[in-house]
Order: C-alpha cells, then sequence, then structure tokens
C-alpha cells in the first residue's frame, strides 16, 4: 500500500470518527458486508476508485475533499473570468460626468 493510499484511508477513518459513523453504516450504504468494509478501511482491500467514489458519497462530500482532508478543496476563480452585474441608477449626465462611460468604452474596445 502507498504512503499515498494510507493518507486517504486515515482521512476516511476519520472523517466517519468525526461524523460518528460506524463501519457497518457505511457498508450498508456501499451494499457490502461490514467485515468487507473493515478490509477496505484498513488496507487489507485496496481502495479502488469506486469504492473512494461511494464513501466519499456516504460522507456528503467530494472526493478531492475526502483525499485533502481537512483541508477542502476551493476553485480557484480568476477575476478575469468573473461576471459582475451592475445595475446603476443614475441619468445620462451624471454617468458621463463620473466618467464611467469613457471607463465602459475602454473595458469593451480590450475584447
Amino acid at each position: 500500500m502507498s504512503t499515498e493510499e494510507s493518507k486517504i484511508l486515515a482521512n476516511i477513518t476519520q472523517i466517519r470518527y468525526a461524523q460518528k459513523l460506524t463501519q457497518k453504516f457505511i457498508a450498508d450504504n456501499l451494499k457490502i458486508s461490514e467485515a468487507t468494509y473493515n478490509r477496505i478501511e484498513s488496507g487489507k482491500i485496496a481502495l479502488s476508485y469506486k469504492y473512494l467514489a461511494d464513501i466519499a458519497g456516504v460522507f456528503q462530500m467530494s472526493v478531492i475533499d475526502v483525499i485533502a482532508y481537512p483541508e477542502t478543496y476551493a476553485p480557484r476563480i480568476s477575476p478575469s473570468s468573473t461576471k459582475v452585474l451592475v445595475e446603476l441608477d443614475v441619468s445620462n449626465d451624471e454617468f458621463i460626468k463620473m466618467g464611467l462611460k469613457d471607463m465602459i468604452v475602454q473595458v469593451l474596445s480590450k475584447r
């Protein structure tokens, strides 16, 4: 068993304890015997991706969050790809005086 797999199995055990779940509860949800689940969690049976995904589902977590536990995965959003909808309640004259027209024209011309 690799150290990565050992870490993931340790995470699974920690999450199960944190959520106060029994091995029997998880085994029942996976439709396997408690003994089989025990062998998976203890590393005697290799942890397949299918079992990892199914266990994550029982925890109501993503696979990446189980792997990275106790950290959670937060995708990075590039500021250039963030869309923002803004509604202004100003007159046309105020819009032009504040320089917003020129700024918007610059932004749109860069596309």
